[in-house]
């Protein structure tokens, strides 16, 4: 079962006055943990509410469409999470990386 760390990029669709209030009141300088990759996944964005970042770790069942799956699994829980808190969202642009993949060179 290969793992994925997977990027949803995309733009804040002119979001309200009080969308804005609600996603710069979860806003904190020192949230180190919006910058890993986990499960549940990480949402970041700065105080300019111009794009943000999703990031999530996705395993799929192996294959062809591995990679696909993996995609369209956090972009869905992208589409969720704004939809649940009313952000309205555009652009979404989705890369990842086959965690199987990465070949780690010792000295």
């Amino acid at each position: 079962m290969p793992t994925y760390r997977v990027l949803v990029r995309g733009k804040f669709d002119r979001p309200a006055q009080a969308t804005r209030e609600k996603l710069l009141a979860c806003l904190t300088s020192d949230d180190v943990a919006g910058r890993l990759f986990s499960a549940d996944g990480a949402l970041t964005y700065s105080h300019h509410l111009g794009g943000f970042t999703f990031r999530v770790q996705v395993d799929v069942a192996s294959g062809d469409d591995a990679s696909q799956r993996a995609h369209d699994h956090a972009e869905l829980m992208v589409m969720e999470l704004f939809e649940r808190e009313g952000y309205p969202y555009r652009d979404l642009v989705v890369s990842s990386t086959c965690l199987d993949d990465v070949r780690i060179r010792r000295r």
